[in-house]
């Protein structure tokens, strides 16, 4: 939550900044133009002044989002943010509107300019002020996912345009040429129409909880993959709050794993999926119990003869590993692996564990197994049963018909 706060604080920093900004710009615009006669630059001063509003309904609405769930808005306050954004789309719409009658009304007449070099300069630097902060409000918008810093920024960036249509028509109506300045000025305001017409969008949507971009969710499964233990996820839901993500996704883990181990894997999925999308502030994972028609086995074989392999008496020290796939209990396939860790002298457990767990089985069968191996399967989630037949035939007709035990812990030797 602080990390989140922070992200907004920065945002209603950037806003405040361009407060002064606008009004220093609207001051010396309006100044100017009252002096030298151009009709232009104070109709440019008026649409900045127009600006500065959509900038204060940022701050306030960055402002709000701050504020800590509670008993009324128990999901926060972010979407204040959207809402910000809401009116400052309507704001850019109305200065478009403004826009485009001053440049039908420019088509036929200009202005009579008395000293053109202030009304030139004025507007030159205007242009690249407003163009280099709207870069930066951009860049932080985008770095604390504020579509209201976004939208200012680039409506700012479309300032060098139109304050370089108040240069040219400044010029042109210093040369008594007429229809430049009129032209240019709604070639500008369909710009600016654009711009609003896109904020309005973005807002629109967030308000209406739409899902964020098809990379996003992409982010999050594959962050969900990552992590041992889940059989499957369904019902993945994200939703835009202010410049937030929240989520939620159900995960399906098999019924023989404690609570605190399920809510182990709760909380290293949300860890996961922060970290890939760190936009995400809140991401609930609810965990149901598995329920599949597969079962994939593993047992450890003295030869490759396939049902009739003897089980080797040692997990770890076994030749061959033989994998089995049932579906409703009827064998639908099985494989053979050789064991290369069979005479490694050091924690073969763990090495060969590390082998059958790559191979996507879920259940071990074996005679014993040492406390490495056993923790490091129980770890990633396997289920193991203790047999006592000699040969793989017998032993999966032993699981299948539920006679063998469930370990719960490492074995010895057994003796027959």
């Amino acid at each position: 939550m602080k990390k989140e706060i922070e992200s907004l604080k920065k945002g209603q920093r950037v806003a405040g900044i361009a407060i002064w900004l606008e009004g220093a710009l609207v001051v010396a615009k309006t100044v100017v133009g009252l002096l030298s006669g151009s009709l232009v630059l104070i109709s440019d001063a008026i649409h900045s002044a127009s600006d500065i509003l959509s900038i204060i309904t940022s701050w306030f609405g960055l402002k709000i989002a701050q504020r800590k769930p509670d008993q009324r808005f128990p999901y926060g306050y972010y979407k204040a943010e959207n809402l910000g954004t809401l009116i400052i789309s309507f704001l850019i719409l109305y200065a478009f509107w403004q826009m485009i009658n001053q440049g039908y009304a420019r088509l036929s007449s200009f202005s009579q300019i008395k000293i053109p070099l202030l009304a030139l300069t004025v507007s030159l630097c205007d242009a690249l002020a407003l163009f280099f902060f709207g870069n930066y409000e951009i860049k932080v918008g985008k770095e604390i996912n504020a579509q209201s810093l976004i939208a200012m920024g680039k409506e700012n960036r479309t300032h060098l345009f139109s304050s370089m249509a108040v240069f040219i028509g400044t010029l042109a109506a210093y040369y008594h040429i007429s229809y430049i300045e009129g032209l240019v000025t709604i070639i500008i305001s369909f710009l600016i129409l654009k711009i609003g017409l896109a904020a309005a969008k973005n807002s629109i949507f967030s308000l209406m909880d739409v899902s964020p971009a098809k990379e996003i969710e992409q982010k999050v499964i594959k962050a969900i993959e990552l992590i041992p233990g889940i059989e499957e996820f369904f019902d993945l839901r994200l939703r835009k709050s202010g410049p937030f993500i929240l989520g939620e996704t159900k995960v399906g883990i098999r019924k023989f794993v404690d609570v605190n181990k399920a809510h182990q894997i709760a909380d290293k999925i949300e860890e996961e999926v922060k970290i890939r999308v760190p936009q995400i502030e809140s991401f609930m994972v609810h965990v149901e119990p598995f329920k599949s028609d597969w079962q994939h086995l593993v047992l450890p074989i003295i030869a490759k003869k396939g049902l009739d392999s003897k089980i080797a008496d040692q997990f770890a020290r076994a030749p061959y590993f033989l994998f089995m796939n049932l579906k409703k209990d009827k064998l639908k396939g099985f494989y053979l692996l050789k064991n290369p860790h069979k005479e490694k002298k050091v924690k073969a457990g763990l090495a060969v564990s590390k082998l059958i767990i790559k191979q996507k089985s879920n259940i071990l069968i074996t005679k014993q197994v040492g406390e490495i191996a056993f923790y490091s399967l129980r770890e990633n989630l396997f289920d193991i049963y203790q047999t006592k037949d000699k040969t793989v035939e017998k032993a999966v007709k032993s699981f299948i018909d539920g006679r063998l035990i469930q370990l719960r812990k490492a074995t010895k030797e057994i003796k027959s």
